[in-house]
């Protein structure tokens, strides 16, 4: 019996790494779009692409090679998604990218993996992954759509207190000092106010809080 692999979640930094995605079908669009979203740039490698990657050609960091799967395609490649709908070319690349100890997913061939992608929800700076383990990808999905509406707000809220960060670090010398501000505006309401969609009184009231220490 094969021992169901267990994954260590972590966020990667793409901003400015070489990615290939390799398949052209609507599969690999997908995976282009979410690699373009984190700032990755993208090559795609196939013989023919969808329609649906015309969406990105205006893009600086996106580009496409009309042709099959080589090995040498994987020079200088930080990441690769292998989108292609024949066996044994996924088959070579996760050999490959293995030799070179390059990060490989196989969409839906998890044992042809060394990582996996996670359902994700993105409100501004907040990601959250989700993930099975590869068990059921579709049931992570479901997950995603109901809990996507449930944290609207914390994207805006976790974005606040980024750009709150400077004014806390330079007036409050202590670690201690600064920790007793945040739980101070974690328990305030100005989450509430962001539900109801009063911005400019829950950033006014996080200023106010900042301000008496």
């Amino acid at each position: 019996m094969i021992k169901q692999k267990i994954y260590y979640p972590v966020n990667l930094d793409l901003n400015g790494k070489q990615c290939l995605v390799i398949g052209g079908g609507q599969v690999a669009s997908r995976k282009v779009k979410a690699l373009l979203d984190f700032g990755a740039e993208v090559t795609v490698l196939s013989p023919a692409v969808d329609k649906a990657m015309d969406v990105f050609r205006r893009s600086k960091r996106f580009k496409v090679i009309n042709g099959k799967y080589h090995k040498k395609y994987l020079k200088d490649v930080f990441l690769v998604i292998a989108a292609t709908d024949d066996p044994k070319v996924n088959t070579l690349v996760a050999c490959h990218t293995a030799q070179k100890n390059i990060l490989v997913n196989v969409v839906d061939v998890p044992e042809l993996c060394n990582f996996i992608v996670p359902s994700i929800v993105r409100r501004g700076p907040l990601v959250m992954g989700i993930s099975t383990s590869g068990h059921s990808p579709m049931f992570a999905q479901k997950l995603r759509h109901k809990c996507g509406p449930c944290v609207n707000q914390y994207g805006l809220f976790i974005k606040m207190l980024g750009q709150a960060r400077g004014t806390v670090k330079a007036r409050f010398a202590t670690m201690k000092a600064r920790k007793a501000i945040y739980r101070k505006i974690l328990a305030s309401p100005v989450l509430g106010l962001l539900k109801k969609n009063q911005v400019n009184k829950a950033k006014e009231l996080m200023q106010r809080i900042i301000a008496k220490g």
